[in-house]
């Protein structure tokens, strides 16, 4: 399945908005989100309207570096110990397939915990000596084939010590990390769901690579996430007046609002949904003002509210749901 088609080639569905985008990616629903898996198309996501997060890094996905990377040596035997326990990840046709036999992989990870749990807390990170005679036993090659040259590694020894001697007694070595982590586009189910429905760019494959239309994905995130409905809804309604919508959660609401971007300027935005038939309380309305204070932001509390309409089919009839803006400072509200 190509992750990138024309939408002259694939049938556009019924129940999704008009005006669809000429192009369409293809997304996999993993049971959290929905992830994107090319680095060219995780590039051009994340340009066309800052859509999701990568997963190795803090937010914009990182463009793959023919420059060696620089790794501890805790860091890397423990990479090598993930490559002799269950291989090559990358070469499996599903990248996911050790966990299939969970039951098997727990009882290790109990076995191991329990031979570790009488040793000391300095010996789970290995001391000098242990390092030395696991790296005598790893594979470090002076002259690397083109195919191994993207994989290579620099490692340094640990830093945890507070000797002022660190970069006198330095000596990086060259090594092969065999063990790599692959960069993905994570995108949450409302980004999803808004490409899908809203935009018309992104078709969502399952984990039997079967194609779901628009009701399918929507009964599917909405039993996945309890207040999916809503948090859907704030999400359309902020990408329609131009804001850029990430989630929330670190500074204690819902959504961060951003007009441009988060690698342009800050949010100016913390929102919080709030039902319509749910009380806020004043001492969590204390709380989100202080932390928007702190970080030169302002609370927007997002109400939404239902019509009385009945029989409503979603998502079709999300226009029965309306949104009340209120902006909290620390001097007074502000209904927009």
């Amino acid at each position: 399945m190509n992750s990138l088609q024309s939408n002259g080639d694939s049938e556009t569905d019924e129940s999704s908005l008009h005006n669809p985008m000429c192009i369409v990616f293809t997304g996999h629903y993993n049971g959290v989100g929905v992830e994107v898996r090319p680095p060219h198309i995780m590039e051009l996501l994340y340009q066309m309207g800052c859509f999701g997060k990568g997963t190795t890094s803090r937010s914009r996905p990182k463009p793959v570096t023919k420059s060696p990377q620089f790794m501890r040596r805790r860091q890397f035997l423990k990479r090598d110990y993930w490559y002799k326990r269950f291989g090559n990840l990358q070469k499996t046709i599903d990248p996911d397939s050790f966990f299939k036999d969970m039951d098997h992989l727990v009882a290790k990870i109990i076995k191991d915990t329990k031979e570790q749990s009488g040793k000391d807390v300095i010996d789970l990170v290995s001391t000098d000596d242990e390092d030395q005679e696991e790296t005598a036993n790893l594979t470090e090659k002076s002259e690397f084939d083109d195919s191994y040259q993207q994989n290579a590694v620099v490692i340094v020894p640990n830093s945890d010590s507070e000797e002022d001697d660190y970069f006198a007694n330095l000596k990086p070595k060259y090594f092969i990390n065999r063990v790599q982590l692959q960069e993905k586009l994570m995108l949450t189910l409302q980004e999803a769901f808004f490409l899908l429905y809203g935009l018309g760019c992104l078709k969502i494959v399952n984990n039997k690579n079967n194609i779901l239309n628009v009701q399918e994905c929507w009964n599917l995130f909405s039993e996945s996430e309890s207040n999916f409905v809503e948090k859907y809804v704030v999400y359309h309604y902020f990408r329609s007046k131009g804001y850029v919508v990430k989630p929330g959660i670190k500074f204690g609401g819902d959504y961060l609002l951003y007009k441009e971007g988060p690698g342009v300027n800050h949010a100016d935005y913390i929102v919080v949904i709030n039902s319509g038939n749910k009380e806020i309380r004043w001492t969590s309305l204390l709380g989100h003002v202080r932390m928007a204070t702190t970080t030169v932001k302002e609370i927007l509390i997002a109400e939404v509210k239902r019509s009385n309409k009945e029989n409503i089919t979603l998502p079709q009839d999300l226009q029965e749901y309306t949104i009340r803006e209120l902006v909290l400072t620390r001097k007074f509200p502000v209904i927009q």
